[in-house]
C-alpha cells in the first residue's frame, strides 16, 4: 500500500470514527424521547416532561454535530474515493440520495416541531414529531447500513466492464448480510445510548443528589441497558455466524486464525505476527471457536493461510479492534448487573462509587461501536467491494501533501467540534440542575 492510499484510509477512518458517535447516540436518544413523552402523556407526571426537555436539548447538540460531520464524511467519499461511486451510480448512489432526503427533510422538520411546541402542556403534534424523527433516524440508518452491507455481500447486480448494473434494487437494499447487520447496529445504538443516559444522569446526581430527573434517567437507563446488552450478545453471535457464512476469511482475520484447524480455540489474547504467519503469547479457550462457528467440538475453522498474502487484511488491527469491542461489551454487562442489584436493594443513587463507575462507562458503548466498525472495515480489506473491487482502485489521485494538509485540517476541526459539543452538553446538564424554577416545578 503506497503512502497516499494509507493516508487516505487514515483520514477517512478518523472521519468515520468521529462521525459514527453521533448517529449512534441519535438512535437511542430518539427512542428515549419517545418513551419519556409517551409516559408524560400517560401519567401527567412532570418528571417525564422535564426529562424530555432536558434530553431534547442534548439531542439537538448531537444532531447538529452529526449533520456537520455527515456532510464532511460524504464529501470525503467523493474526494478521497472518487472512483468508488462512479462505478456504482446505479447501485448505491440512489440509496445515498434517499438517506440525504430523510436526514434533511423528515428529521430536520420534525426536530423543529419538537423544539417549538409548548413545553408545559401535552401536545400530540410534539409526540408525533418525536415519533417521525425517530422513524427518520431508523430509515437513515437503514440506508447507511445497507450500503455498507452490500459492499461486504454484493447482490442484485451484474458487473459490466467497470460498472455495476442493477437488475434488482430490492436485492441490493436487502443483501444477504443486511438484516443482521442492521439489527446489530440498531441494538448497538440503543445499548450505547442507555449507558450514555446512565453516565450523564449520574453526573447530575453527583452535583445534586435530590435531582429526581437525574434519578429517573439513571433508573430508566439501567433497565434499558440490561435489555439491550443481553440482546446484543445474542444478536452479535448470530451476526458473527452470518459473516462466517459469507466471509470466512474476515472471521479468520478477526480471530487471528492462521491455520485451518478442527477444534479451534477462541483467543482471549495474542500478538499476531503477520511476517511469520503466527501468533505470540496466545491465551485461548480450547474448542470455543469451533463451538461458536460450527456448533461442534471438532468443527473446522478456516485459516488465513488459505489466502495469498496480498489478499489478507491487517490482522493486528482487526484482531485488537475486535477484542476492544468485546471487552467493552463485557464491562458494560458487569456494570449494568451491578446496577440492577443495587436498585433491588434501594441503594442505587446513594452509592457514589457506582455513580462514578457509570460516568466512566458512559462512553463504553461508543468505544465498542467505533472498534466494531474498525474491525469490520479493516478485516474486509483489501476489498472496497468484497471480491470484486480493491480499495486501491478507488483511491484519490491527489498528492501526499494534499492529503496530509486535509488530514491536519479535519483533525483540528473535529477536535474543536468535539470540545464544543462536550462543553454544550455539560452546560445543559449543570445549568438546568441549578435553575430554581426547574426544581420548584418538580415538587
Amino acid at each position: 500500500m503506497d503512502l497516499v492510499a494509507g493516508l487516505t484510509r487514515l483520514q477517512f477512518g478518523l472521519t468515520a470514527g468521529f462521525h459514527i458517535i453521533f448517529p449512534t447516540l441519535l438512535i437511542g436518544l430518539s427512542v428515549f424521547l419517545c418513551y419519556l413523552y409517551w409516559r408524560w402523556m400517560q401519567t401527567d407526571d412532570k418528571v417525564y416532561l422535564h426529562s424530555y426537555n432536558l434530553w431534547l436539548r442534548i439531542l439537538l447538540v448531537i444532531y447538529i454535530v452529526a449533520a456537520i460531520t455527515g456532510v464532511a464524511l460524504s464529501a470525503q467519499l467523493d474526494n478521497l474515493f472518487g472512483g468508488f461511486y462512479r462505478r456504482l451510480e446505479d447501485t448505491l448512489v440512489p440509496f445515498r440520495n434517499y438517506e440525504l432526503i430523510f436526514a434533511t427533510l423528515l428529521e430536520g422538520g420534525c426536530i423543529g416541531v419538537m423544539l417549538l411546541c409548548t413545553r408545559s402542556q401535552r401536545s400530540y403534534r410534539r409526540f408525533i414529531a418525536t415519533l417521525l424523527f425517530t422513524l427518520g433516524i431508523f430509515i437513515t440508518a437503514l440506508f447507511v447500513v445497507s450500503r455498507n452491507s452490500w459492499m461486504n455481500t454484493p447482490a442484485g447486480f451484474n458487473w459490466t466492464g467497470d460498472h455495476a448494473e442493477v437488475f434488482d434494487h430490492l436485492q441490493v437494499l436487502f443483501n444477504p448480510s443486511f438484516p443482521l447487520r442492521y439489527l446489530h447496529m440498531i441494538t448497538a445504538g440503543l445499548m450505547a445510548s442507555s449507558f450514555f443516559v446512565m453516565g450523564l444522569s449520574s453526573y447530575r446526581l453527583m452535583y445534586k443528589s435530590s435531582d429526581i430527573v437525574a434519578r429517573k434517567g439513571l433508573q430508566i437507563g439501567i433497565s434499558a441497558a440490561l435489555i439491550f446488552t443481553i440482546s446484543q450478545f445474542i444478536i452479535g453471535d448470530l451476526h458473527g455466524l452470518n459473516v462466517y457464512q459469507h466471509q470466512p476469511m474476515k472471521i479468520a482475520a478477526l480471530e487471528g486464525q492462521w491455520e485451518t484447524e478442527r477444534g479451534a480455540g477462541f483467543k482471549l489474547f495474542a500478538i499476531p505476527d503477520t511476517k511469520n504467519e503466527t501468533n505470540h503469547y496466545e491465551v485461548k479457550i480450547p474448542y470455543a471457536m469451533s463451538i461458536l462457528l460450527e456448533h461442534e467440538l471438532d468443527g473446522e475453522v478456516k485459516g488465513l493461510k488459505e489466502l495469498p498474502a496480498e489478499l489478507r487484511p491487517n490482522v493486528t488491527i482487526a484482531f485488537f479492534a475486535f477484542r476492544i469491542m468485546l471487552g467493552m461489551a463485557v464491562l458494560m454487562l458487569i456494570t449494568v448487573v451491578m446496577g440492577v442489584w443495587l436498585r433491588r436493594r434501594h441503594d442505587l443513587e446513594d452509592k457514589r462509587w457506582y455513580l462514578r463507575l457509570t460516568l466512566l462507562t458512559a462512553p463504553a458503548g461508543l468505544i465498542a461501536v467505533i472498534a466494531g466498525w474498525a474491525a469490520a472495515e479493516v478485516a474486509r480489506q483489501p476489498w472496497a467491494i468484497y471480491g470484486l473491487v480493491k480499495t486501491v482502485r478507488t483511491v484519490t489521485t491527489e498528492s501526499a501533501e494534499q492529503v496530509i494538509t486535509s488530514l491536519m485540517i479535519f483533525s483540528v476541526g473535529y477536535t474543536l467540534l468535539g470540545l464544543i459539543a462536550f462543553a454544550l452538553i455539560k452546560r445543559v446538564l449543570l445549568d438546568q440542575s441549578k435553575l430554581p424554577l426547574f426544581r420548584k416545578e418538580l415538587i
